[in-house]
Parts: C-alpha cells; structure tokens; sequence
C-alpha cells in the first residue's frame, strides 16, 4: 500500500509538472549537456574530419532524455539513486561496450542500437554528479580516480552513517566517502531513507537533500561542469578504443555518415 500510495505521488509531480523524484538534472539540462559536447566533437580517421550528423545526435538526445521516463524512475542504477554506485558504474561500462560492439563486428548491423544505448549511458554518467556528493567531497574534475566508464566502483557501506543528523545534510561518513541520496519509493515512503542516510529531495513534498537539479539547488554550476567533461571523457573512452581507432566503417555507423 505505500508503495501504490508513493506512486500515486509521484504521478501528480509529473502530471503537474513537478520534477520527479528521481531526476538529477532537469530534462532540459540533460539535452543541453549532450548537445553541448556533441557539437564539437570530432574524430579523424581514414583521412576525414568526422562529426556525428543531426540525426546521430537527435537520437542519442532521445535516448537520453528517455531514461527518465517514469518506468526508468525505479531503477536506481540508471540515476545512481541511493547508493547505487555498484550497478550504476556497472551499467555505464556495459553500456559503453555494448556500443562500441554493435558498430565494431565484421558486419555492423546495429548502429540504432548502438546510438540508443550511447544515449542512455551518459544520462547515468550526468546523474552521478547531480544526484552524489562527489561536488560537496571537494572534488575539480570527473571522477577519474573511481573511473567511470572503466571500472566498477562503489560508495559508503550500506550501515555507515552518511546524513546522521538530518536526512537533507551532510554528516558523518557524507563529508568524506561518496554517497548519493534516497527518495521515495526508494524506501517505500514518501521523504523517508535508510537510518542516517541521506535524502534526494523531493520538491514540494520534502526540498531539502542532495540533489542538484537545477541552478536553485547548491553545487548546481559545478555538478553540471563536470557532467560536460565526464559525458566528454565517455565519448573519448569509445572512440579511443583499439576497435575504433581508424575503424571508419565503425566510425561512421555511429555517427550515422553516409558510407
């Protein structure tokens, strides 16, 4: 029943427009990030200057903007949603392989496919900066350390005390190993967490927590700095890989140029 009533709550965020509680950066924030490094990008290979097309680009932008769609919202690994580092970080590398595979094989057949799941992979890497504490940890630059993309890594133990005076502020373990906050459905109940874990924020129904949604929210401009590089730093792993290095075919399959 809380959780058909939880539901229920998060149904009317979105139907009156309310960010949902599961969103990191807003929809519109997400898009702007991708377009933002994808304008710019370019690979040199077989003797051109390739760019991923218009086309290329709207659906990588779609695939990203769907992962917030509501049935994705309960999937805490696709926005490292409380604590969730494990799957999330497992998820991206999947991802980034997946899409180096389909438009690498000796018959490249998927690059939609391929483009789908490059989409939806640096929706996650965005939310890592947007939904954990890896900005208020102190940190200038993606998480290189922890290496996104490359490794599977994880935060704060489950019993370790990360919010231990108040859901919605750092205490603890929180202002030194990374964690990411809980919202509801998460725990079932609206605004409600883990003993001495953190909260996400909900707006209207509970505002404070770690999110960093928008430009209302502290730590916004930094978090949002680092998603452009990490989403660059993404897009480099992939074109940098030994099966994509002068693999013009794979090149242009992903980018979607005519061959």
């Amino acid at each position: 029943m809380k959780r058909v009533i939880a539901s229920c709550l998060l149904g009317m965020l979105l139907l009156f427009g309310i960010q949902s509680p599961a969103l990191a950066f807003k929809v519109p924030i997400h898009e702007a990030i991708t377009r933002e490094v994808f304008a710019n990008f370019e690979v040199m290979a077989g003797g051109e200057r390739l760019k991923f097309t218009d086309y290329a680009i709207d659906q990588i932008v779609k695939a990203n903007k769907d992962t917030d769609d509501l049935p994705n919202q309960f999937n805490s690994e696709k926005h490292f949603d409380g604590e969730n580092f494990v799957g999330g970080s497992q998820r991206v590398k999947d991802l980034k392989e997946r899409t180096i595979a389909k438009v690498t094989t000796d018959n490249p057949t998927q690059p939609t496919s391929a483009r789908n799941d490059l989409g939806t992979a640096l929706h996650t890497v965005q939310d890592f900066y947007a939904h954990s504490n890896w900005v208020e940890l102190g940190h200038s630059s993606p998480n290189i350390k922890t290496e996104m993309g490359r490794e599977v890594f994880s935060g704060a133990a489950k019993e370790t005390p990360t919010c231990p005076n108040a859901p919605g502020t750092l205490g603890g373990a929180g202002l030194t190993e990374l964690t990411s906050g809980y919202f509801l459905l998460e725990n079932q109940v609206a605004c409600g967490v883990p003993t001495g874990k953190c909260r996400h924020g909900v707006p209207i129904v509970c505002s404070s927590g770690l999110n960093k949604d928008d430009d209302s929210r502290p730590g916004f401009s930094k978090a949002r700095s680092l998603a452009v590089d990490a989403t660059l730093d993404l897009l480099n792993q992939i074109f940098e890989d030994s099966r994509m290095q002068n693999n013009v075919y794979g090149i242009k399959s992903l980018m979607r140029i005519p061959i």
